[in-house]
Order: structure tokens, then sequence, then C-alpha cells
């Protein structure tokens, strides 16, 4: 893998910069790169170090430690990740209903249904350089014994794991060099042995699908591993369940439903297993299925006696919205071969139509009398099957993308497409649980369902691009992570399209909990969420987020523009589409205050269309980059008008007086203090309209660098933010577009084609380092969603994450999928020409901040993970993020609880004795185990953020005494 930055070797002289810019033309000396795949040894060591313009060995910089350049930062470390995209597969009640499976791309989360918590994190032992594309695809139960889990990756590795222990995460078995799609499970008894046998979904390598029975077994034990192939077919295999202890498989491949019979339950071992199937084709393709089988007594022959017959009843959801009811299907297709029965007539399903889109998910309950459907529509649908009415949960967070009943029916486990899972009461249908992960946009792996179907889809990018997450840390509240999300997160990786973020979601770094989501524009979380022309209705998008320095004011960008086919109707006049779309485009600024008492932002003001087009047409301008003061109450944006504001409080009034708020508190708005031309970019020999720009404040907020379009002058203007006036401009700080700069100290850091340090008490570039080619030659809104810049303060340090794919070319970057696409992080110190840590991320890299609390950096990836990266020895926030197991806060087992409280009664019972009391007053309800209620641990965990909370010794003795029996009342004499 090569490295995505190069050594700059030719210099750079930086001239005088002019105090003012509306009239710079100075012609620019381009610098010459080095080009090659020599890596990063060769990359920031050459053979001949030549420093981008005037080095100044000797000078130390003001309140920086001047440092030699072969000294090396101390190691820093790389956390594991906390959160994490939950996979397409249905979630695993365990046998006692205490706890609900789940899992992302590599663990397994085990979760209390009683309080949501994580309750331990099993990570599967993958080498990603011998096993690149391995992923969980699929989970069951074992019905043999209810503490182990199977798990199958998508490489075609199976795992046997017990979910109470982590035991087993380390061994595999590797059945198909193929790979695995699908997996499912039976129990099932043959020559006096019981055994699970694995069913699994393969593709064969002339082409085609294959049904697979495994039987797994340790190595080196008197069973043998065995593996039969049961059925075979030229179409994909998309879902697989068995029931009857695997005497019944039902499968679906396109529109076919497949329904497998065992033939003799007399075998010996696997590979002499052997099934019958039938074929019946279904009018629409098939997104979800489930069967339901139950035993009835047949006597066809008098002569005969009565034997047991199963009925098999289908429910197939198609991808059009229609559920069809087929029952005893096995028996009339049985029927319907022989000529018994007459051609079609049973076989015509009932069919039950609400849902307008793919049905993701049907369930048949377990009395058989209801069947639970739910999709894209966020309603959950009850058919009552002998009245034919409908009960409907409507308004859930998301699409519905899986369900599955508990063993004793009294919950419903409900999977949604915004990377959430809760439990559901079937008698209230209320919520009991809630699980919900980082909401951010994930890449997706394969091709769903209803992508059969034809439908009208939102407008696609025209490069394949992974958009930037809005990301803000609270600073007087580490653990709080603030993050731009939208309803469904899923990304093409061949062909995406302009992600809706409405909604702002608050995560627990500290727990890796969720804390909340509200809406921060408008959102269409509705039953019916299509316009009239069928086209899916389209919300706006959160660009830019900022917070003030006290964490009291948010500040947010949101633009939104008409699809395509909004405005083809005035095609016909030969109007311009495009210009129409931007002339309609609308783009709001809004500020939120927290309420601290519900701990929700409030909207406190929203400026419309703040800036202009750069063209001078009517319309909203975009906002390219906003920018939060570090020492008071001010932001400031940069327009693609060229136009830097900055914006304050002002008190607000009603005819002169105050206006105050709950408490007496005064009320703000916040007004436009200066508006600063930057000049007539068209000036500066640019043909459109710039398409980026940024702003930033120094440290001590007395200076506001801005820097918009693109060109070689690599033109930043220095403002005094308090009067709004230019104070000095420098070119040459910048090649091409500019992507991200801040202020490190007396440093400015700018990202563009190159990574530059410019001095500015010496006015002097510190270094240059130029960027790969490939990611040069990437178009501007690749660049500008995909290269990351932070700077952190503590450890004067700052990190560049840049996107890349082996040995890729720029048409590949511009036209290839995005599944071979990964990020480079380095990490600089500013006074260091190379890199002290360079990490190579699998995924794509969305969000990059530096943490609050300590020296480092927060980093949110494509798999929706969070990892720091921190100093060895420092404690990260997101370090107390772990199972009740890791943090051993397991309670203890019943039976040794029981024996203990036993023991202590029994001894205070001889001590009352020994005392003989004159008076007794003995409790009764001393002798019963005590109750803690959820009310009770929460007033000993939940007084505040987790860095505030007392030390974990007196929260231990706090949480025993909840737990301890109450002692006897004794009178001695």
């Amino acid at each position: 893998m090569s490295s995505l930055l190069k050594r700059k070797r030719g210099p750079t002289e930086v001239g005088d910069a002019p105090a003012r810019t509306g009239s710079v033309k100075e012609q620019p000396i381009v610098p010459t790169y080095a080009h090659s795949n020599a890596g990063w040894d060769a990359a920031f060591n050459p053979k001949n170090k030549i420093l981008p313009g005037r080095s100044r060995p000797e000078q130390k910089p003001n309140n920086l430690t001047s440092r030699k350049e072969s000294e090396r930062e101390p190691d820093w470390k790389l956390s594991e990740p906390i959160g994490g995209r939950m996979i397409n597969a249905e979630p695993v009640f365990t046998a006692d209903e205490k706890f609900l499976i789940v899992a992302n791309r590599t663990t397994i989360h085990v979760y209390s249904t009683l309080n949501s918590l994580l309750t331990r994190s099993i990570k599967l032992q993958i080498d990603f350089v011998t096993r690149p594309t391995a992923r969980i695809i699929a989970y069951r139960l074992s019905p043999t014994n209810s503490s182990l889990i199977w798990v199958a990756c998508s490489d075609g590795v199976i795992y046997n794991i017990d979910w109470t222990t982590g035991i087993g995460a380390h061994e595999s078995w590797t059945i198909s060099s193929t790979g695995c799609t699908h997996m499912t499970m039976a129990s099932m008894e043959s020559a006096g042995r019981r055994r699970d046998v694995v069913f699994t979904i393969e593709a064969k390598k002339d082409g085609g699908w294959r049904i697979t029975a495994n039987e797994l077994a340790p190595p080196n034990g008197p069973i043998k591993t065995e593996a039969k192939t049961i059925y075979t077919t030229n179409q994909r295999i998309n879902f697989l369940t068995t029931a009857q202890e695997g005497a019944v498989i039902v499968a679906a491949a396109g529109k076919t439903v497949l329904l497998g019979s065992l033939r003799n339950t007399k075998y010996g071992s696997i590979d002499k297993i052997k099934y019958e199937f039938r074929l019946f084709d279904s009018t629409d393709y098939i997104s979800s299925l489930d069967i339901r089988v139950y035993n009835k007594i047949s006597s066809e022959e008098p002569s005969k006696p009565s034997r047991k017959k199963p009925v098999i009843d289908v429910v197939v959801g198609g991808v059009k919205g229609s559920v069809f009811v087929h029952n005893d299907l096995l028996t009339n297709l049985s029927l319907s071969q022989s000529g018994d029965l007459q051609t079609g007539v049973a076989l015509i399903p009932r069919k039950l139509h609400w849902h307008r889109q793919s049905v993701n998910t049907v369930k048949w309950s377990l009395d058989g009398n209801y069947i639970i459907s739910g999709g894209t529509e966020t309603v959950l649908v009850l058919w009552q099957l002998d009245t034919g009415k409908k009960q409907f949960l409507p308004h859930m967070s998301a699409t519905i993308q899986n369900l599955v009943i508990s063993p004793s029916g009294s919950s419903y486990g409900v999977q949604l497409g915004d990377n959430s899972t809760m439990v559901l009461s079937t008698a209230e249908l209320k919520p009991t649980a809630n699980i919900a992960g980082v909401q951010a946009c994930v890449l997706g792996y394969e091709d769903t369902a209803e992508s059969h179907v034809w439908r009208v889809e939102a407008d696609p990018i025209d490069y394949p691009l992974v958009q930037r997450t809005p990301v803000a840390i609270n600073p007087t509240d580490p653990s709080r992570l603030l993050l731009g999300v939208g309803q469904n997160q899923e990304i093409n990786p061949s062909k995406p399209v302009a992600m809706n973020v409405p909604y702002l979601q608050t995560f627990d770094l500290a727990s890796g909990h969720n804390i909340s989501r509200q809406a921060l524009t408008r959102s269409n979380v509705t039953n019916i969420n299509i316009a009239p022309n069928a086209h899916p209705v389209s919300e706006p998008r959160v660009t830019l987020m900022q917070m003030s320095h006290d964490g009291k004011w948010l500040a947010t960008v949101d633009e939104w523009i008409p699809p395509k086919s909004d405005v083809e109707f005035i095609g016909h006049r030969g109007s311009d589409l495009a210009g129409e779309r931007r002339r309609r485009k609308e783009v709001f600024l809004k500020f939120w205050q927290l309420d601290k008492a519900t701990s929700t932002w409030e909207l406190v003001s929203r400026i419309d269309s703040p800036h202009t087009p750069g063209d001078s047409s009517c319309g909203a301008g975009r906002i390219l980059g906003l920018a939060a003061d570090p020492t008071t109450k001010r932001f400031s944006t940069i327009g693609e008008d060229g136009i830097i504001r900055t914006w304050t409080t002002k008190t607000r009034k009603r005819d002169g007086v105050v206006v105050k708020g709950k408490g007496g508190s005064i009320l703000r708005n916040w007004t436009c203090e200066h508006a600063i031309s930057l000049g007539k970019y068209h000036l500066r020999d640019e043909a459109t309209l710039p398409r980026n720009g940024c702003v930033a404040f120094s440290e001590d907020g007395s200076i506001l660098a801005a820097a918009v379009g693109r060109g070689n002058h690599g033109l930043v203007h220095f403002l005094d933010p308090k009067s709004g006036i230019v104070r000095v401009s420098h070119i040459g700080l910048f090649e091409g577009e500019i992507i991200k700069m801040e202020f490190l100290g007396q440093d400015l850091i700018t990202l563009s084609n190159r990574i530059q340090v410019f001095d500015l008490v010496s006015e002097e570039t510190r270094y240059g380092i130029a960027l790969e080619f490939a990611t040069i030659g990437s178009i501007v809104e690749q660049k500008i969603e995909m290269m990351h810049l932070a700077v952190d303060k503590k450890s004067r340090t700052f990190a560049v994450a840049l996107p890349g794919r082996d040995n890729a070319t720029v048409k590949d970057l511009k036209t290839e999928s995005l599944l071979d696409s990964y990020s480079e992080l380095a990490i600089f110190h500013q006074d260091q020409r190379t890199p002290f840590l360079t990490k190579t991320f699998r995924t794509i890299i969305t969000a990059l901040l530096p943490t609050v609390d300590t020296e480092g950096y927060l980093v949110l990836d494509t798999a929706a993970e969070i990892r720091t990266i921190t100093k060895k020895g420092t404690d990260a926030i997101t370090s107390l993020a772990q199972p009740t197991s890791a943090l051993r806060l397991d309670p203890l087992p019943d039976e040794a609880t029981g024996d203990l409280l036993r023991l202590v009664e029994d001894e205070e019972m001889e001590e009352a004795e020994d005392i003989q009391p004159a008076t007794p007053d003995i409790n009764e309800e001393a002798n019963e185990i005590p109750v803690v209620t959820q009310q009770q641990l929460s007033q000993i965990f939940d007084i505040g953020p987790a860095f505030a909370l007392p030390p974990m010794e007196e929260m231990f003795y706090q949480v025993a005494g909840l737990f301890s029996s109450k002692p006897l009342v004794k009178s001695v004499i």
C-alpha cells in the first residue's frame, strides 16, 4: 500500500504579501514535486531534504517547544472501536429472553433486555491480511445448547462461540472457498446421536448457488467434519430457514419458493442426508419469508394407522408491497404435481396489501393467528387473519429491516435502518429496551432485494464519494458527541446518492450509548414518504456544524436543492434546469441554545440565505465554511459570493423592553456583525463559482483567516474579527483547491493539494508535503468530502486523513466502487517534517476531530465505528465504553447469591439465640432477598458525566449496599 503523501523536493519562494488583495495578480512560483511509490520512508526521509520555503533552524517559536528532527514523539495508540453498524440480520433472543444478541462487522454484542446495557462483546479473531473481505453475515443460536451461538462470515468461515463466556472466538471452520451469503441452524438426531447441522448458502465456482448441510466437529475428535450439497440452482438464493429439527427446509431464489423435506431420518452421517425439493413460483420478487410448521393427524386409509403429516404455512413478502399467505403449501404442491389436485385452485395464495414498497420482514405469530410485517414506511403492521383487521404501530424512527419474536411470544425484537434495535412488548406494543449505535453513514456491501425492482430514486452523485459527517464535541462535557445523521444511512458503493441529514444525534462516548436524537431541519418520517409523482420526498442536509467555546450555542448550516424531477415540467420552455434548481435552492444558518433541563437544543435564530450566489443571480448561495471563535460568542461564515460574515448575539427587545425567558434569563438573537468582501473571484481567472472555501479563528480569537476558490495563487486573508478589517494577505499558502485550514499556535496549517505549515510571526513557510498524484487528480467534491484536517492544541499536533486505493489512477478514483477504498491517517507535530504516527484504515474516514479531555483525536469511519488515538498511558473517554462483563459489573449467579444470604442469615440467627433478647423486634422482611429498582441504580450511576463519577470503589460499596440483606434488629440486655 503506497503512501498518500509525498515529500516535496523543490523549494518554494514566498514573496512579500500585499496589504490588500483586491487586485492581486502576481504570478506564483509553482514548486516541482517528485511523485513516486517509494512509501513512507522515502516520502519523509529523502536523501536530499529541502525544506519548502525559507527554513529557520535557529529560531525558536514563541510558546512552542523546540525539537530536534530526530526526536520521536512518545508512542501513541489506536483504541478498540466503539459503536459500529449492526449488520442486516435478525437479532437473536436467548432462551430465557434476558438478553438480545446483535452483531456488527466483526463483533457479537450481547445486550440486556432489562436495562439495554451492553453485557458482553465478543470480537472474532480475524486476520485481515489473509482474510481481507471477512465480515459477519449471519448468526444463530444453537438449538442443541442455548449457551452457544453459530456465526458465519462472508469468506466461508464458521465460528461456534459460547456467548456467556466468549470462548470459541479464536477457533473456526472453513466450509467454502467461494464464500457464504446466509446461514441457518437445525438440531437433528440420527443413529442415536443429536448434533447441530449448519445449513449455508454458497456460491459455486462455475456459477450458480448451492445449499450445503455441514456437521462441524472439533478437530482430533471421534466425529469427523462432513458436508453435503443438498440443492443447486442458477439463481441467487436469498433466504433460508428450517423447521421440525431440520426435517423441513424453505428457501427463496428470485421469485421461486423452495420447499425441501427430509427423505429419511435414518442416516449415519451428514454426507448421507437427502432432501426432496419442490418449487413454487410467486408473482413478485421475494424480499422476505417465514414459515410455520405443525403436525396434523391423518388417516387416509382405514386399514392403515394414523400418522403425522407436517403442515407448512408459508408467508411471503414481495418487493412491490404485497404479502402472500400459503396454507399447507407442501401438501398442495404434492397433490398438484401428482394430478390429484385441481390445477392451481389450492395454490392461489391469500393476498394482503398495505405496504407501498418492499416488505423487508414478515413473521408468523406463535399461535398462527397474526402476521407481522414491516418495510420502508416505518410502520409495523399486524394482520389478524381471522377477521382481516389490521393494527398499526406507526412513525417508528426509520425503515424496519428485521423482526424476530421471542421464544415465549411476549416480545418483538425490531431492527431499524438507523442502526438501532428495540424490544417491544407484544401486549402493549411499547418499547421495553432500546439499543442504538452511531447513526452515521455506512457503506453497503451488497444489493438489496428491492434493487431488482425499478423505482424512482434520489439523484445520484456524479462521482463515487462518501459525504463527510458533521460532528462536534461539547467543550464542557467531553463525553457528548454531536453528529448530523439521517433516517437511512446505507450508501450504495457503486451508485451513491446525496444523503439527507436532517437530524442531530447525541452520543455518549463514555458509555457507548445513544442519548437523544432531534430534528434540525424539516423531516418526513411518515407512513407516506413519497410525493404524488412517486418520487421520494427529499430532506435537507446539514453540511456544517460548530459549537461555541462555552458549549451553550450550536451553529448549523443546512441546504436543500429540489430534485431534478421537480423542475422537469419547465423543460419544454428551453430553460436551464440546472440553473433553475440553483435558483430554488434553500440555505439556512441556524443558531441553537442548549436547554439544560431537557438536554435538547432549542432554535433561537434562523437566517435565510445568509449568502448570495456568486454569479449575482437570485436565490441562496452556498455556505462554504463555518468557524467558531474559541474565546467569545462569535461565529464566522464564508460563502460562494466571496463574502465573510461574522455573527454575534444581540439582546432581544420588544418595544424597547428587554425580553426575558424562563427564570428571568435575558433572551438573545444572532445578527450579522460584519460583512467583508474578498473581491471578485472572476478577477482571479476563475470561470466557475467557487466550490470550496474555509475560515478559521486563531487560538486567542484575534485573527480570522479566510480563503475561497482555487487557483495557483494560494491567497489567504487575515482579518481582525472585531473590526472586520483585512490586516494582511499572503499568497502561496495552498495549491489548487483549499480543503481545510486550522490554526495551531502561531502556525496556520492548510490542506489542499499539499499540506503546508505557515508561521505567521516570521511570515515564512516551515514545510510542505505534496499529496499523491491520484489524490490530487480527484474532483473537488471528492476532496472536500473525503479529506480531513484536525489540530490538537494540547499536544501541538495536527492530523490529516486522505482517501486512497491500491495502485489507483485518477480514473479509478472517479469511477470505481467505494468498496476498494481506504483512508490513511497521519499525525504530525507542527515542528517536525515527518509524521510520528501513520495508520491505514480499511474503511473511509468520515470525520476527524480532536478530543477535549485528553491529547488525541477521534476518528469516525464508514463502519460507524469510533476510535481514539491517544498517547500510551492516557485513558481516553471511550475507555469506559465497555461491556458490564469487562467492567466486572455482572451480577453473581442466583444460586451463589442465595447460599451467601442463607449463610449470613444463619450466623445472625445463631447470634440472636445466644443473646436471648428480652423483647426481640425482628422484621419479617429481613429474610427476603432485597429488590433493587432501576431508579435506585440510576441514582448511583447517572449522577453526572462519566469523568465526574466518584471512585469505582465507592460506587461498588453503594451497589453492594443495595443488594445486601437488611440487618436483624437486636435488643441487648
